[in-house]
């Protein structure tokens, strides 16, 4: 983020505050354990565990990252970049990158770190596949 500020400071402001609704998404999906959204049993299970999470969460359901960083900076060029980068890990511009994902990748950069292998995330199944079938050719060669 100071890097960000550092080449748009006079976004200063409105980079802390899209920042700090990025944090409060996080905070939210942090404080719970996250499986598939589609097991309604694990939705109602997490809904009663943390009850100010989910409802934290909801309000950020029908917004998108593009009318949230409109909402606190003007730089067309900073407001392009932060396209750019839901782009590169959502497909799609930030006005239609949903606010819950967005607020979960920036603020995770500053969290832990976010970690891709080489070659991308598809990396990670492919070399899964490899493994898999040397695996299978030598359970098949060997004598058992």
């Amino acid at each position: 983020m100071q890097e960000l500020i550092q080449h748009f400071p006079h976004e200063a402001v409105g980079i802390r505050r899209f920042y700090d609704e990025c944090w409060q998404v996080f905070n939210c999906l942090n404080a719970m354990e996250l499986l598939s959204l589609e097991e309604l049993g694990y939705l109602a299970r997490v809904f009663f565990q943390h009850p100010f999470a989910c409802l934290g969460l909801a309000k950020y359901l029908p917004q998108n990252a593009g009318d949230v960083a409109r909402r606190y900076i003007q730089d067309p060029e900073l407001l392009k970049f932060i396209d750019m980068e839901c782009y590169c890990w959502s497909v799609v511009p930030a006005d239609r990158t949903p606010m819950i994902n967005a607020g979960m990748v920036f603020s995770d950069r500053h969290y832990g770190g976010i970690n891709y292998p080489k070659g991308g995330v598809g990396q990670i199944a492919q070399k899964l596949v490899e493994g898999l079938e040397k695996r299978a050719v030598k359970s098949a060669t060997s004598p058992g």
